[in-house]
């Protein structure tokens, strides 16, 4: 089809990608030949010792205590950060929560992996840092936006009533998790409606595209979803007005679980997947199949799951390692390709686009 006869904004959207697609793809290059084939050498000498550590009492504790014992280092980690108040310091702390993550989750991938191929991910890492770079300048922009815009003049018409919701008599490690509790209420419904709508699905598809789950491509999603999310997230914190200290360190916290929803450390979590969105929850989140796929949307939660009839966890059963988009197996998977392709609506990405995707 000729671009004269494509609408106009799939016009624009191809040219962008034009525009975009050689700087984007040099850094795509460059980063995969400078960074991560010296990083995926250095970590493929791990692999020998994985066989080595199977069966063994020092996998089975790590499997077993590494996620518990995180949150708590989180929680800890987020009071001692915020002990003067929310201040650039603890948004500092809170920025290297990836970084000191990544320095202890990339080497147990190797020695516990969950799937073993699920180890090499060509270029994909790449991608990721990128994404990673770009949705932390949407995300501010959007809170910058929310603050300018509504939600200062919202926390104001809503100060004499606020206080009186928020439970500040409580412990506070109680208040942060009650907080993400309520947050999440609210994810959960988003994150539903990004797979029942399609127009929303054209979006979230992005997060869906990837060929694996390890330890970064959580935070794959496009800035459209990242923006939509950092408004409505805005909601709880301006109805209920619970301490900036509070919701700093829920974000520790967020921040944290985060992480291992797309781990692929071979974690034995037991009752903690009847809690939180990790592991095999995600993972069966994460399949082609819309049967299958469409549940566990909690963000940090499996509460919400539980409660609404969408959790799905098959005692016993090991999730299978083939996730992505269903009918979609040559989706972009460059930086351009992802920004753009929510835009395009051709033959290659019909089926990409629709909320029934098996």
């Amino acid at each position: 089809m000729r671009n004269q006869e494509l609408p106009s904004h799939e016009v624009f959207a191809s040219r962008l990608a034009r525009w975009l697609g050689a700087p984007l793809n040099l850094i795509e290059e460059l980063g995969h030949y400078l960074l991560i084939l010296p990083l995926n050498t250095l970590l493929r000498r791990l692999d020998r010792a994985s066989y080595w550590l199977e069966g063994t009492w020092s996998r089975a504790v790590i499997a077993h205590t590494l996620f518990p014992l995180t949150l708590i280092i989180s929680m800890w980690l987020g009071f001692e950060a915020t002990e003067a108040g929310a201040s650039i310091t603890s948004i500092a702390t809170l920025a290297l929560i990836p970084v000191v993550y990544g320095l202890f989750a990339a080497p147990l991938e190797r020695l516990m992996p969950f799937s073993r191929d699920w180890l090499e991910g060509g270029n994909d890492m790449t991608v990721d840092v990128m994404m990673f770079i770009s949705n932390a300048f949407w995300n501010g922009f959007a809170k910058y936006l929310i603050q300018v815009l509504f939600l200062v003049s919202l926390v104001e018409a809503l100060e004499p009533y606020g206080h009186e919701l928020w439970p500040s008599e409580i412990p506070g490690a109680v208040q942060v998790m009650l907080f993400i509790l309520i947050k999440d209420f609210f994810r959960y419904w988003l994150h539903r409606a990004l797979h029942e709508n399609a127009f929303l699905w054209r979006f979230h598809a992005t997060h869906h595209s990837v060929k694996r789950l390890y330890w970064l491509n959580g935070i794959r999603s496009h800035p459209v979803e990242v923006i939509v999310q950092a408004i409505l997230f805005a909601a709880p914190f301006a109805l209920l007005q619970p301490s900036a200290e509070i919701v700093m360190v829920a974000v520790f916290m967020q921040l944290s679980i985060g992480l291992f929803q797309h781990s692929n450390i071979d974690l034995k979590l037991g009752f903690w997947e009847y809690l939180f969105s990790i592991g095999n929850n995600h993972r069966y989140h994460h399949y082609p199949d819309k049967k299958i796929g469409d549940c566990n949307y909690g963000g940090e939660f499996i509460v919400w799951d539980i409660l609404f009839g969408t959790f799905h966890k098959v005692k016993g059963e090991r999730p299978s390692d083939n996730i992505g988009i269903g009918g979609s197996p040559h989706y972009p998977m460059t930086l351009t390709g992802l920004l753009i392709a929510p835009f395009l609506k051709n033959q290659r990405f019909d089926e990409s686009v629709s909320p029934n995707r098996d």
